[in-house]
């Protein structure tokens, strides 16, 4: 049975659009699969009404915003959650206790549900996974150019690019490279799936695992691998159960040093360049080709992203973080002799922000913080750092106007939340742009 076949005449309900429509691409493969499809959004109409106006030009059957009606899901076969939303949200209630079976997942699962047998590459860690994947992409493209009838696929669930949609063209043997969020490592892990080479970016956040900290590889043979840091590596010999995947260490030595990449990246993306290198390495991609690859790699946007210089003061955009540990990285990256003011705060994502409170009087002199839910959860260990100055601001703008009256000559001003994007800011995307916007207009 085709993907096609099995998707055709199921009443089908996808929650959540995504934050910029990422569920658009999947919801139309579903209705040109012939699968009766419905949209549920607690975001307005009005916000949605671009893709709802296209879903309904191609077939969408209904769409609800602004609530989730839960009688409606009942009579579903088939309800696919966006990563807005968890396993654990009071609409899914009655539908657990239905009496007739109803499928609940995510894109991640039923795509692995109704794929064919394929070769998994998975990217885990709290931080580090988009930059890996834009490293990991044109590599892989090149090494399954070298291979007659390989295709190579990428889950993301923060591309628009869909990821149901790849069934129309995946077969057996082909690569997927996938970005394994937090929540999906959890999924992946009931179901029985490992990756067969799982690449650690960095260590997994505490909410992606439900007793161990590298379960994930529950279910790999002696014919995968874990390519990590020798301090990630060094944590699982400590298991009292070890992996049975071949391990690949990386440091950054690793790299040519003929290839002059020491001074134009930060440590971390240094880090994560040792471990695409090794990646390619293992998927005997040749190493001129890696050379070409990894000599022009970007740094993502919203990532220790340089915007401004005003009156010698370094504003750096890093909104895409939304965990401690990523903003731990770039206040390293970036302080010289504690020169960094740094904003931060947002809505609650999960982590341990224990050991950046410890790291703050290090290499930060001003903190501003931001509100957020996650934020007023953390006030009060915020409150207890020694040797910095801490100040509260409503808004991202007043945050900018606040740290240029904190900062001196020679200073950098750093937008590093630590965590996720509040209703008011939308996204994180969005919240980027809003400190892009006010500090090139200064």
């Amino acid at each position: 049975m085709t993907s096609r076949d099995y998707f055709k005449n199921k009443r089908i309900a996808v929650i959540g659009l995504g934050q910029h429509g990422e569920m658009v691409e999947d919801v139309k493969f579903l209705i040109k699969a012939g699968a009766l499809v419905s949209v549920y959004d607690i975001k307005s109409e009005a916000r949605l009404k671009n893709h709802l106006v296209f879903l309904r030009s191609i077939g969408l059957a209904n769409y609800v915003c602004g609530s989730i009606p839960a009688d409606d899901l009942l009579d579903m076969d088939i309800i696919i959650l966006s990563h807005e939303y968890d396993r654990e949200a009071n609409f899914l209630r009655a539908v657990n206790l239905a009496p007739k079976p109803i499928l609940v997942e995510y894109p991640e699962t039923l795509f692995f549900k109704q794929a064919p047998p394929v070769t998994v590459v998975g990217v885990i860690g709290e931080c580090g996974k988009s930059s890996l994947i834009s490293m990991l992409y044109p590599l892989f493209k090149i090494a399954c150019n070298d291979k007659n009838g390989q295709s190579f696929f990428v889950i993301d669930p923060d591309s628009n690019d869909g990821i149901l949609t790849h069934l129309k063209k995946i077969r057996s043997g082909d690569i997927v490279l996938i970005r394994i969020v937090s929540s999906i490592m959890k999924e992946l892990y009931s179901m029985r799936i490992s990756p067969h080479v799982a690449v650690f970016a960095s260590l997994p956040c505490q909410n992606s695992y439900s007793k161990s900290l590298f379960e994930i590889l529950s279910y790999q043979t002696y014919n995968n691998y874990i390519i990590a840091s020798d301090t990630i590596i060094d944590i699982t010999h400590s298991l009292k159960t070890q992996p049975k995947a071949k391990m690949l260490r990386t440091k950054s030595s690793i790299i040519p040093p003929e290839w002059g990449l020491g001074e134009k990246y930060f440590v971390h993306e240094r880090e994560n360049i040792a471990l695409a290198y090794q990646t390619a390495k293992l998927f005997q991609v040749d190493e001129d080709l890696i050379l070409d690859v990894l000599i022009r790699w970007k740094s993502l946007r919203g990532r220790i992203e340089m915007v401004k210089k005003v009156r010698n003061i370094e504003f750096y955009n890093d909104s895409s973080s939304i965990s401690p540990i990523s903003t731990e990285l770039a206040i390293k990256a970036l302080s010289k002799n504690k020169n960094v003011v740094l904003i931060f705060g947002g809505a609650k994502s999960g982590g341990c922000y224990g050991p950046l409170y410890e790291a703050m009087p290090k290499y930060i002199h001003t903190l501003i913080l931001l509100p957020g839910s996650g934020t007023f959860l953390e006030r009060k260990s915020i409150e207890k750092i020694q040797d910095i100055k801490i100040k509260s601001v409503p808004s991202i703008e007043e945050a900018i106007r606040l740290s240029m009256e904190s900062a001196n000559k020679g200073d950098v001003i750093l937008f590093s939340p630590g965590f996720d994007a509040v209703g008011l800011d939308g996204s994180r995307k969005e919240r980027g742009e809003k400190f892009v916007r006010s500090v090139r207009g200064l």
